[in-house]
């Protein structure tokens, strides 16, 4: 019983720090998606170069960062942000993470967001659309709603 305890304050303590790491986006795309599975919901993958790519900005400004876009699709989401920044150096199993992932979707160009299952299978591929939060939550949502998670 008490060992139980423990593995579960750790498990919930890792995927804290993961949770953390990037405010209210998780960095760890594994965590993410155990989470994913236990709370029945979907993935959201942000790709962004953070520090070099103009569009993954303006996407983070216009969209990700506002309250109304965390609130309204943390509901359905589990969002899962990778970043591939040029200035800032990431540690380097963050990177060799990322770039696996990156390249295991095929993930081409910057930002592009992947909706996909809580197993990984992907079901919609976006990037920055001008336009704001509403456009852009109509969008996912949309998707969401064709595969039953809304």
């Amino acid at each position: 019983m008490k060992a139980t305890c423990t593995i579960r304050s750790f498990f919930f303590l890792l995927l804290s720090v993961a949770f953390c790491q990037a405010g209210e986006f998780f960095t760890d795309f594994e965590e993410a998606k155990v989470l994913a599975q236990k709370e029945k919901k979907a993935l959201l993958v942000k790709f962004t170069g953070s520090d070099w790519c103009r569009p993954c900005q303006l996407l983070d400004q216009e969209v990700f960062s506002q309250k109304k876009f965390k609130d309204a699709i943390q509901k359905d989401c589990v969002i899962v942000i990778l970043d591939f920044p040029q200035k800032k150096v990431l540690p380097q199993q963050e990177q060799e993470k990322n770039s696996k992932i990156r390249d295991d979707y095929e993930v081409k160009g910057y930002p592009t967001v992947l909706l996909m299952n809580a197993q990984g299978q992907v079901f919609k591929r976006t990037g920055y659309q001008p336009g704001g939060v509403k456009p852009y939550l109509e969008m996912l949502q949309t998707s969401l709603r064709a595969q039953d998670y809304l």
